[in-house]
């Protein structure tokens, strides 16, 4: 009877181990969904990753630090493609113009370079709240990203239209 009443204990001493390990484990997947969803997210992101009127980029930042929008909301900015399967009939952007949606002065920076892997970081540009602006590459240059910032608690662009 001992040797069954320690068996018993011993298991009940090991299960919240492993109970106490599958809860760690569903706390850590939950926390892993909750940011997902809980981060900026694009709402006209169709998968596809490419510039279009209508896309967002919004920074909660600090003021010293920027967001670079080709990564967190405005795709690849170096070509402008009339359908996502057919990239031989790409041209090179020219020009975006861009919203200032928030409530904050932004400042914008464009990023541009003569081909892939040479990068050139244009002048910044400050874009009052209501207040539209088109950025445009160097000549003949690929344009590559944007980078925001801004002083204000949350700062907002949108895509007019994409040349």
């Amino acid at each position: 009877m001992n040797a069954v009443l320690r068996s018993t204990l011993s298991a009940a001493r090991r299960r919240p181990e492993r109970i106490s390990a599958a809860t760690w484990l569903a706390c850590a997947a939950l926390t892993l969904v909750a940011l997902g969803i809980s981060l900026p997210h694009d709402g006209a992101d169709t998968g596809d990753n490419r510039v279009g009127a209508g896309r967002t980029c919004r920074s909660a930042l600090p003021a010293d630090q920027e967001l670079s929008c080709g990564t967190y909301g405005f795709g690849d900015l170096r070509y402008v493609c009339p359908v996502p399967d057919a990239p031989r009939r790409c041209s090179k952007t020219t020009q975006v113009r861009i919203r200032n949606t928030g409530p904050s002065t932004v400042y914008v920076t464009v990023i541009h370079g003569p081909r892939e892997g040479e990068r050139l970081q244009g002048p910044e540009r400050e874009i009052a709240p209501g207040h539209t602006a088109g950025l445009r590459p160097g000549q003949g240059d690929l344009l590559f990203d944007l980078t925001l910032r801004g002083a204000g608690p949350l700062k907002t662009l949108t895509v007019v239209s994409v040349r």
